[in-house]
């Protein structure tokens, strides 16, 4: 065994270079092992990225996939009750980009799939503000024009005094509250609207738009013209609200009688 003082003679009889090898060697070691771990730590931190990237696609595409279907069914529910408020081709656009997307999401291509559903989403969108232009105006006319048509029943009632202006009066009053219901819709669908939320501005422009209708109906001299009003708005209508709630009240007050 060595005693100390054996190994500090050692010591003190080798070169100054001798330990600082060691200790070179030691440094090249040490960088090299770091710049190792900092590779792999960089290549683990890659496909975590990847992975956290497919992950965000995926949900972003399979919910965009939902909304964009309901928003492109309400497209072809408006072409149908009302042709000129949706363009055709356009209507057509979005429902094969929507096609093709969907194709994308069966491969569980989710990036690319959440791109072009991202890009759907967009045409959609453009396609439902024009609807909303169209219904926004077309709406406004029918409930001003029903408005007018409530005064001026009202005034002949005032002024002739006759039985029909008479029945007429008490047809106005009847549908007051389904013109200021109407108004209310076309308030809420235009605030909707000027938020860039399309769709829900469109279920308030149609409500509006029949609540105007059934006046039109409502309010039309004769049956010759009331049948002639339902048959022109017959895709609006609708079999479940060809009957309007005031019509119903009246059928009622005519069987009492």
């Amino acid at each position: 065994m060595l005693s100390c003082g054996t190994l500090l003679a050692q010591d003190s009889v080798k070169p100054k270079k001798a330990p600082d090898k060691p200790a070179e060697k030691a440094e090249k070691k040490e960088p090299a092992k770091d710049s190792k771990d900092s590779k792999e730590s960089d290549k683990s931190g890659a496909r975590e990225a990847n992975y956290l990237d497919l992950v965000h696609a995926r949900d972003k595409a399979l919910r965009m996939k939902e909304d964009n279907l309901r928003d492109i069914q309400l497209l072809n529910a408006l072409a149908a009750a009302m042709p000129e408020a949706v363009d055709k081709n356009t209507s057509q656009q979005v429902a094969d980009e929507y096609k093709e997307a969907l194709k994308l999401v069966y491969r569980l291509d989710y990036v690319e799939a959440e791109k072009l559903l991202r890009k759907n989403r967009e045409n959609i969108n453009s396609a439902m503000a024009k609807s909303c232009e169209a219904y926004r105006k077309k709406t406004a006319e029918m409930l001003n024009s029903s408005a007018d048509t409530m005064a001026e029943l009202e005034m002949q009632a005032e002024n002739t005094g006759n039985a029909d202006a008479i029945r007429m009066a008490g047809v106005v009053q009847r549908n007051q509250h389904r013109l200021a219901v109407g108004y209310q819709q076309l308030a809420l669908a235009v605030a909707a609207e000027r938020n860039s939320r399309f769709a829900e501005a469109l279920s308030h422009y149609r409500l509006a738009r029949l609540h105007a209708i059934h006046l039109q109906i409502e309010l039309a001299k004769d049956e010759n013209e009331k049948n002639a009003l339902r048959a022109k708005y017959r895709n609006e209508l609708g079999d479940r609200v060809a009957e309007p709630p005031a019509s119903k009240e009246a059928a009622g007050e005519k069987k009492n009688r």
